[in-house]
């Protein structure tokens, strides 16, 4: 008998919560479910504020997060979103990673230092030995939000705990995507799962494994004060007030991603959103950038920027 997705969670959530679906029922039930070819993906969590995750259920434009969830992908572990707790989640995790050709999501950085004792993943396992563990049989790791990317806040000054991104622990691997962001806006998981649903393989990156569709060009090329209020004489004078932000800290001109174009909060299925940082009246951060926070800081003060740094350059 086959049982659609959507059935199968709730199938799996209400025996799980009820105590009465042994890892190996559950491992059967997935077997039923990836027969219909839904894309595995395990999700792991580190150093991190868990605010990627939450990102990711305001997704709206490509598609929502319960449709993506529950139609399109085969969730196995994500420790936010499942109806498993406890040593049952535990070995649904463990049991997927014997299976090769998953999506491995990575939200937060992973601390090294102290062997990794900083941060676990559950029981005695670290996030370190996590990542190293379910890294070899994955198709794809996408390192989800600036900490899993390059560090991010997590590895700011002075770091104590050694965190550090994906691509620090594992190199120059080929299967890696970087998906940076504090937070990740949800367009940029959501469509570049359904790249590598449609296409089979990794998208157009740049020098630092991001994907070009949405990290292509800078926050200033495409900034509406660009044209308005670019220019000394048309500076903001301080904070939320109109004019141009780049003398109040705004680090648009060496930062590369769509947030002028795409926004953030979309209101409806193939709509942008309604309004992003700038828009706002606030400085852009450069939350994106292999360098946040540290190479950003101080935030709300100028610092000149050359007109092109290459920091978008094609690399794949």
């Amino acid at each position: 008998m086959r049982i659609s997705r959507r059935d199968f969670l709730k199938l799996a959530g209400a025996a799980a919560a009820a105590g009465h679906l042994t890892p190996a029922a559950l491992a059967q039930l997935g077997s039923v479910l990836r027969a219909e070819g839904a894309p595995r993906v395990i999700w792991l969590q580190g150093a991190g504020c868990d605010g990627c995750a939450v990102s990711l259920l305001n997704s709206i434009h490509y598609t929502t997060a319960d449709d993506l969830l529950v139609n399109t992908i085969d969730l196995e572990f994500q420790n936010n979103l499942m109806a498993a707790a406890g040593d049952l989640a535990v070995s649904i995790a463990e049991a997927a990673a014997l299976d090769p050709g998953y999506i491995l999501v990575i939200e937060g950085a992973i601390p090294t230092g102290a062997g990794g004792k900083y941060c676990h993943i559950w029981g005695g396992k670290s996030m370190y030995d996590g990542l190293l563990d379910f890294a070899p049989n994955a198709a794809y790791i996408l390192a989800l939000g600036s900490c899993a990317a390059y560090g991010g806040v997590t590895a700011g000054a002075p770091n104590p705990t050694n965190a550090q991104g994906v691509g620090d622990i594992l190199g120059a691997d080929a299967r890696l995507i970087n998906l940076p962001g504090c937070p990740t806006h949800p367009d940029w998981l959501v469509g570049t799962i359904t790249y590598l649903l449609t296409g089979g393989h990794i998208p157009p990156l740049d020098a630092h494994r991001r994907p070009l569709e949405f990290f292509g060009k800078r926050i200033h090329d495409n900034c509406f004060k660009r044209h308005q209020h670019c220019g000394v004489s048309m500076a903001a004078p301080r904070l939320s007030s109109r004019g141009c932000l780049e003398y109040l800290g705004c680090k648009g001109k060496k930062t590369y991603s769509d947030c002028p174009i795409r926004k953030w909060n979309s209101p409806g299925a193939g709509e942008y959103g309604v309004n992003w940082c700038v828009g706002a009246r606030s400085p852009c951060l450069g939350c994106v950038q292999p360098d946040f926070p540290d190479g950003m800081s101080p935030f709300y003060v100028y610092s000149p920027t050359p007109d092109k740094d290459g920091a978008g350059d094609r690399v794949s």
